[in-house]
């Protein structure tokens, strides 16, 4: 009786092959999945990031325009432009946490959601939000 082994695999064939290659999600190396990972990353950091320095300017251009009329800042005056500086912020740490196992293309589909949230809100408050909202008179 002759023993065939095609279908036999031993514990120590298999433990070699998982240390020399690390599953990735979607089944690329590691390299490419990491490479890919960070330029979408710094990417998004970007354009995340001139988001929250855009809000950090209209934040700033409100104060000085209530301080230059004298008017105060209504409550919706200060969570809009409140909103507008942490928004961006909190979603892309959210992105992050969220695609931490992701493929690849989920990542970078996940950002552009993020981001496009985040540019939904800022035009709904700088363009539909008038100004008598904004400053109490």
């Amino acid at each position: 009786m002759a023993v065939s082994g095609v279908g036999i695999v031993s514990a120590a064939s298999t433990s070699r092959v998982s240390e020399e290659k690390r599953p990735v999600p979607g089944g690329a190396p590691l390299a490419v999945w990491l490479i890919a990972r960070i330029v979408t990353i710094v990417a998004s950091c970007l354009l995340f990031g001139y988001a929250a320095w855009s809000g950090v300017g209209n934040f700033l251009g409100v104060q000085n325009q209530s301080l230059r009329l004298g008017l105060d800042l209504t409550p919706v005056g200060w969570g809009a432009t409140l909103t507008l500086v942490v928004l961006p912020v909190i979603l892309f740490a959210a992105c992050i946490v969220i695609t931490r196992r992701m493929r690849v293309s989920h990542t970078v589909f996940t950002f552009a959601v993020g981001f496009a949230i985040v540019s939904v809100v800022t035009l709904n408050i700088v363009l539909a939000l008038p100004q008598t909202a904004i400053y109490a008179t």
